[in-house]
């Protein structure tokens, strides 16, 4: 039998001359210098008679195979244990740019924010501001926080003194400088580049919380305002700001039949006279379809088509829809509002216990609308489903997952109960992120998550009261 050493160089000359023959040239320079394999090894095994002095060199793929057929049962029984999930439906990945999780991005703790935050505060929300430099926070005691990113300070205030409510959302109004603050009872605020309080700048929008928000911009200084509520009422309003001078608008509203889950907004381009147009995506409890409404005129909001995901036409609850998050892999967008192309999907984070199931969708390419759309017309796809797979994401009646992209990572996050998880939407492998240091502690149940629109820095908070600042390291070695 050969020593240790012996087998161990033969079994890299084996995996050098395999990554050289498949053109993995990265992944073999790689390998090359964390194993020091001697080049001139290499090209002598490379030559005609592929032989290593007077020792025949095997091919790995051939070794393998004949490995596998020798216990050909044995191996069969145990790759069945190794994925969760069995063959993935084939898609198109060029179409829709789905690559490889890329294993050489790694995260760092840069900042824990508790030594200089609010003692015992449980954060609600925390959103990086348009240009990358804040931090904005808000809690379930009342503070907001604007932590600045470069000079490492925090500026704290006690807002529900002045809301008379608990803050629930809170980010910013595009690259305006002005913020949105939307508290437990259906209101809307301003905040100035001071980050106080506008005169005369609240607006009840809905009777009872706000549960979600998307601000998309119309002009350079007008945006509309798209919430959904507790009222289960889907609104469409308009934000002006003109000469230091708030106006906001309500210019349509649509009645749910039940609560919100998650609201999405796409631009469709340009509507034919200068402005955006926009789709919203919406999902609702106990429904398992994806609601499409339109602005149509830049102020009608009108239902377009549905998505279903589930395979049966006359049922449409099975699960619930907690997360939705609209990506593009083929066209890069940090923007809170990405466009329409033939590359974006829908990813869906759905209910299903005890492991989380994610579903890719294909987004249906017909924006334009009748203006006179009647509701018993209205389209529901049954074939827009590209891949739905199941993962190792642990979850309960009460998780409410977070959806993030990060766009060098060619997958999706998802922060639940246990901790951030990776997902590889080309093998469906699903795992915990490995963060070193302190960061064990963001196995803990994740209250809140965002990514920089430089993606370059995620913020999380957790149910211990902890915020984290994460650095984004790419290319790692």
């Amino acid at each position: 039998m050969a020593d240790n050493s012996t087998s161990r160089f033969y079994t890299n000359l084996l995996i050098a001359n395999y990554l050289k023959h498949n053109g993995l040239e990265d992944t073999l320079a790689a390998f090359i210098r964390e194993t020091a394999l001697p080049l001139s090894a290499l090209e002598k095994s490379d030559s005609s008679n592929s032989n290593v002095g007077e020792i025949p060199l095997e091919d790995l793929q051939s070794v393998v195979e004949d490995r596998i057929y020798y216990k050909r049962r044995s191996f069969k029984d145990r790759f069945k244990t190794l994925s969760i999930n069995d063959d993935l439906a084939p898609i198109d990945n060029a179409k829709y740019g789905i690559q490889p999780w890329n294993h050489s991005l790694k995260f760092s703790i840069d900042v824990k924010l508790n030594k200089s935050l609010p003692k015992d505060t449980l954060f609600i929300s925390a959103t990086f501001t348009e240009d990358s430099k804040y931090i904005l926070l808000s809690s379930a005691t009342g503070y907001l926080v604007i932590y600045d990113i470069e000079k490492a300070t925090s500026k704290s205030f006690k807002i529900n003194e002045k809301v008379k409510s608990i803050v629930k959302l809170y980010g910013p109004i595009g690259s305006s400088g002005y913020q949105y603050v939307c508290p437990m009872n259906g209101s809307f605020y301003l905040l100035n580049n001071d980050f106080e309080l506008v005169n005369n700048a609240v607006w009840k929008i809905h009777a009872r919380m706000i549960t979600h928000i998307k601000i998309c911009n119309v002009t350079e200084s007008s945006w509309f305002v798209i919430t959904s509520g507790m009222d289960n009422f889907l609104r469409l309003s308009l934000l002006e700001i003109k000469n230091g001078n708030t106006f906001l608008t309500k210019l349509s509203e649509i009645k749910l039949a039940s609560n919100c889950t998650s609201l999405n907004v796409i631009a469709n381009g340009d509507d034919g006279n200068g402005q955006n147009s926009f789709s919203v995506f919406l999902t609702r409890a106990e429904y398992t379809h994806i609601a499409c409404y339109s602005i149509i005129d830049a102020k009608n909001l009108v239902h377009s088509y549905n998505i279903a995901l589930n395979n049966a036409e006359f049922s449409t609850y099975a699960f619930n829809i907690r997360d939705v998050m609209a990506v593009d892999y083929v066209h890069s967008n940090t923007k809170d509002t990405i466009g329409l192309s033939p590359s974006t999907m829908l990813v869906v984070a759905t209910s299903h216990k005890p492991y989380m199931r994610l579903i890719l969708v294909e987004i249906p390419m017909n924006t334009g609308h009748p203006k006179a759309m009647k509701l018993d017309k209205v389209q529901t796809y049954y074939d827009k489903i590209l891949r739905n797979f199941a993962t190792e994401i642990y979850q309960d009646d009460f998780s409410l997952p977070i959806l993030g992209k990060l766009e060098s990572s060619n997958g999706v996050l998802v922060g639940n109960d246990e901790g951030i998880y990776s997902v590889d939407l080309m093998t469906g492998d699903s795992r915990i992120l490995n963060i070193p240091g302190e960061a064990n502690s963001l196995h803990d149940r994740i209250k809140c998550m965002d990514i920089s629109k430089d993606q370059m820095r995620m913020v999380a908070g957790t149910s211990t009261k902890s915020i984290y600042i994460l650095n984004v390291i790419r290319n790692a070695q």
